[in-house]
């Protein structure tokens, strides 16, 4: 866990869709409404500080190959311009925060996001969403790959069952990320 304040920090939100938020969706998350609070939280913090922000959304396009996120998810996915992509009402951007659609696990794989990171001076990314152990996961090692210091909160992500997202963070807590609590979090900020 950071010691001091986190240096130079960016907030990375992940995949807070409807696809996995909406009760009614194919890919809901049942823990996943429970951690709206805390990413919404820790977004007026980082708001109020006026520090970066990008929100993920996981979206393919019609008619697009969707290479091998397709042939593991057999084609069950978000789809760009359907309901389940928008990012949910509670956690809506604003203007001035970044929103990249991607379509791989990493927020920053054939994104803009790492050189819109980079060209602010970032050094600290803290990353919350779902899910845990592929999106958050994912884009957490990617993070750490490119140089920046990945910080993921435990109580603000979610994914399809306990063992996945405790295995994830254990597995992340070595090497690769701190992992904190919303609380200390906002404590270090």
């Amino acid at each position: 866990m950071p010691k001091k304040r986190l240096k130079k920090p960016a907030l990375v939100v992940v995949d807070m869709q409807r696809y996995f938020l909406d009760p009614e969706a194919d890919a809901f998350l049942k823990d996943g409404p429970a951690i709206v609070g805390n990413v919404k939280r820790i977004l007026n913090t980082f708001r109020k500080k006026g520090l970066p922000v990008i929100f993920t959304r996981h979206a393919h396009k019609k008619g697009e190959p969707t290479g091998q996120m397709g042939r593991w998810w057999n084609d069950k996915l978000p789809w760009d311009g359907e309901a389940g992509s928008e990012i949910v009402s509670a956690l809506e951007p604003l203007g001035g925060e970044m929103v990249v659609t991607k379509a791989r696990y990493s927020a920053f794989e054939r994104t803009a996001a790492a050189p819109y990171l980079k060209g602010r001076g970032v050094e600290t990314v803290v990353i919350c969403g779902v899910m845990t152990h592929l999106c958050v996961e994912t884009s957490a090692r990617h993070a750490f790959l490119l140089d920046l210091e990945p910080v993921v909160v435990s109580d603000a992500c979610a994914t399809q069952s306990k063992e996945h997202h405790e295995a994830s963070l254990l597995n992340l807590a070595h090497g690769f990320a701190h992992i904190v609590d919303t609380k200390t979090l906002l404590s270090l900020l």
